[in-house]
This record gives C-alpha cells, structure tokens and sequence, in this order.
C-alpha cells in the first residue's frame, strides 16, 4: 500500500476545497441569476485542473432539478 505523498495530499486537498465550494454555490442556485451563474463561470474557470469533477456536480445538480415537461418539449424544438 502506497502513501501520498505531499504533492499528491495537497491535490487532493485541493480537489475536495474546489468542489466543496463549487458544490455549495451550485446548490444556492435557485432561481435565473445572471449573476450567480457568472460567479460559477468564474469559479470554474479558476479550477480547470477539476473540470471533470466539476461537470459531474453540475451533472448531479441538474439530474436533482425538476424541469417541467413543457420545458423538456421548448429545448428539444430549438435543437431540431
């Protein structure tokens, strides 16, 4: 069994500081803000090495949200 070293503890760190915080601004998203969704824009474009982590939040978020199937109708015309 191999151990981190400090390199690999730090990155680790700061994977889990990263989605930490990404996760808990992604969750006080509540309503079409402009603002915040610019703020989580930013946030990840600070912490690129975490994109895949990242994407997979926004990923969980979105599978949480419920989307009224009007909606789901609207996104499927304009991609036709």
């Amino acid at each position: 069994m191999s151990e981190q070293t400090p390199a690999e503890a730090g990155a680790a760190g700061a994977r889990e500081d990263a989605c930490r915080d990404y996760q808990s601004s992604l969750e006080d998203l509540t309503f079409n803000s402009k603002p915040h969704i610019n703020m989580l824009t930013i946030l990840a474009e600070e912490n690129l090495p975490f994109a895949k982590e990242i994407v997979s939040l926004i990923e969980a978020q979105t599978a949480k949200v419920f989307i009224h199937p009007a909606i789901e109708l609207l996104f499927f015309y304009r991609r036709v």
